[in-house]
């Protein structure tokens, strides 16, 4: 650790301190060295929160009134940015990396595809990220996403889909099941096969990729009631060779993982879970949409899928069962669970060697399967 300051070294030992023991000490070597790094950084990401504080307050009047964002939500971005920013230094370089935008209904989704080679024409790999649906964007996951491209050849397409609060459930879900669906039908235009497609997602992101591929196996017409000659020819589902999932919530509301992990040290703790549902569904009701509760959808018929635990996670024992009912329903699953990490253990590469093997297998993963369909 550089430039340490007697500042970052408190922030340091009240971070281990607030662990309980028996996580501390189930904790790999390495994972305690991101916990030091998060630390020494902490005040640098608060640093960015107030500024972007400062720059809303000084937005003129109409600017502040049309802006749909709340300060908080300001506040929380601009950290989440800064912190991510130092882990998403080095890693692969791209061949080609292309911003660009894709229409679903009024929305114009930003989407960003990594090339990791000059072929004219690859796999794509359609990946959402995590950030408890209201953090993160193109610039916050951009390591994870060129990991993956590296490692499976295949073209990562990242995307930048809404919000919450400004958009709750469904609206993201929509929109990442339309641009999946948009890949399937016009991936050419992107130099993307569009018969070999895979969804990844990490936390909130995993939710959405499942979620997508369930809605577009059994309710297309939700995203296409305005285009029903799309619904009658739906390629979308039928493209998507794999799934990756890392570490996501798939249903589960109490566990013997939400009893045991999560806190201020990871930003997994209670509070946290019940807040990210407070403002990303519109009722309750939306929680027990199959979209969502995964563990209480049908899991038939479903791609081979990779599924990534942290064994220190609060949703540890979601992705647990989520692959053992996979497999039930007939499904082929590889599950691996990292015992020594904690939740969003991805970003971490530069330091964790956890993160590194598990977006290796992924790539492994999902190059296998494009291997059997082509």
């Amino acid at each position: 650790m550089t430039d340490e300051t007697p500042h970052s070294r408190s922030d340091e030992a009240a971070v281990l301190a607030a662990i309980p023991t028996d996580i501390r000490s189930a904790l790999s070597v390495q994972m305690i060295d991101v916990l030091a790094v998060q630390a020494a950084r902490a005040a640098e990401c608060r640093d960015a929160a107030a500024s972007a504080l400062a720059d809303q307050a000084q937005a003129s009047p109409a600017s502040r009134e049309n802006s749909p964002t709340p300060p908080e939500f300001v506040a929380a971005r601009a950290e989440y940015r800064a912190e991510r920013a130092h882990w998403n230094e080095g890693g692969p370089t791209m061949a080609q990396t292309l911003d660009g935008r894709i229409e679903v209904g009024d929305v114009a989704v930003p989407v960003r595809i990594h090339r990791p080679t000059a072929e004219a024409v690859l796999p794509g790999i359609v990946f959402l990220h995590g950030g408890g649906f209201s953090l993160g964007d193109l610039d916050t996951h951009e390591r994870i996403a060129r990991v993956i491209a590296a490692g499976s050849r295949a073209a990562v397409i990242a995307v930048d889909y809404s919000l919450s609060p400004e958009a709750v459930f469904p609206q993201a879900l929509h929109e990442c099941a339309s641009v999946i669906d948009h890949l399937a039908r016009h991936g050419e235009a992107w130099g993307i096969d569009p018969t070999r497609l895979a969804v990844a997602g990490d936390s909130a992101g995993a939710m959405l990729a499942l979620g997508a591929a369930l809605l577009l196996r059994d309710e297309p017409e939700r995203i296409f009631r305005d285009e029903p000659e799309r619904v009658r020819a739906d390629p979308g589902f039928s493209s998507i060779t794999s799934l990756l999932l890392f570490y996501g919530a798939h249903g589960l509301t109490d566990s013997t993982s939400r009893r045991l992990f999560g806190g201020e040290w990871d930003g997994m703790g209670p509070d946290a879970l019940t807040s990210i549902a407070a403002f990303h569904y519109a009722t309750p009701a939306d929680a027990a949409s199959p979209y969502v509760d995964h563990l209480g959808a049908d899991l038939g018929g479903l791609p081979p899928t990779f599924v990534a635990a942290a064994g220190l996670d609060p949703l540890r024992d979601d992705s647990r069962a989520l692959a053992a009912l996979l497999r039930r329903a007939g499904t082929e699953v590889e599950f691996v669970e990292y015992p020594h990490v904690l939740h969003s253990f991805l970003h971490f590469g530069r330091m964790l060697d956890e993160a590194n093997a598990a977006l290796a297998s992924a790539a492994d993963f999902a190059a296998s399967h494009f291997d059997r369909r082509g």
